[in-house]
């Protein structure tokens, strides 16, 4: 949205859209500074403790030119299936628990127990029951993201207004009306936030897992590139792992909520 004479412009979703994608280039303003930062330490520490960004930025075309070998498809596929089942399960309860009260006092205590426990303990039991390889990474990435999700969505039932609910079912419309106009935009206004979090936190969670319990994807890469000490290589996966959240979030959730959500002010 833009003002004009004093008045509220309201923008097109492609617009907005395009206004987004506009700003992105001052937001890499950030990121070559970081470069810059990174450029000066390398100079100070030495190759062996800080690679030069450059030589990691040649490794990692590299990784990309090779991406049957580098293993970057299985970590993305492990993350995808893991993050979408999460977000069915936690959304599919949440909405179930935010318009039953007793199903929300059942389930609270147990969500609230998921989200205090670290990660790397639900990798440990996962170990322990799974053994190493995709069941325990799978276990792992659904019972901390599933909380993620499920919050979300009960939160958007419980509060919905009541108001505007009196006034469909007033004028009697049809519940298909009150799902499409009420229920869903309350709905999404809370999973989209919670989505990006969960995807972001999948990925990382993904990537532990894989160092961990897995000898493959890029989690195991990275920890063979420790034992290594190829600093180079390691350094060229954790670029590569942030460039995946980086454009999950600027090219898929910030454009989705553009425009499912095109009343929100940005």
């Amino acid at each position: 949205m833009i003002w004009q004479e004093g008045r509220l412009i309201r923008q097109s979703r492609l617009g907005q859209i395009v206004f987004y994608l506009w700003g992105s280039f001052a937001a890499a303003t950030g990121v070559f500074v970081l470069v810059g930062l990174w450029h000066l330490a390398a100079l100070q520490l030495g190759a062996f403790v800080l690679p030069e960004p450059l030589a990691v930025l040649r490794r990692v075309l590299v990784l990309l030119g090779q991406i049957d070998t580098s293993e970057i498809p299985l970590t993305l596929y492990r993350a995808a299936v893991a993050i979408t089942l999460a977000g069915g399960i936690g959304i599919a309860f949440g909405i179930l628990a935010g318009l039953s009260k007793t199903l929300s006092i059942l389930l609270r205590p147990l969500i609230t127990i998921l989200l205090g426990m670290p990660p790397i303990v639900w990798m440990v039991l996962a170990l322990f029951w799974f053994g190493m390889g995709d069941s325990s990474i799978l276990f792992t990435i659904l019972i901390t993201t599933i909380p993620l999700t499920f919050a979300a969505a009960m939160r958007s039932m419980m509060i919905v207004d009541e108001s505007l609910r009196e006034m469909m079912q007033a004028y009697r419309l049809h519940y298909s009306t009150q799902i499409c106009y009420l229920y869903v935009p309350h709905l999404l206004n809370f999973l989209l936030p919670a989505l990006s979090v969960a995807a972001g936190t999948g990925i990382k969670i993904t990537i532990m897992a894989e160092l961990l319990g897995a000898n493959d994807g890029i989690g195991a890469n990275i920890q063979a590139a420790r034992a290594m000490l190829d600093t180079v290589d390691m350094l060229a996966y954790v670029v590569v792992i942030l460039g995946i959240v980086i454009v999950i979030e600027y090219l898929f959730i910030e454009p989705l909520r553009i425009l499912l959500l095109p009343w929100e002010e940005r």
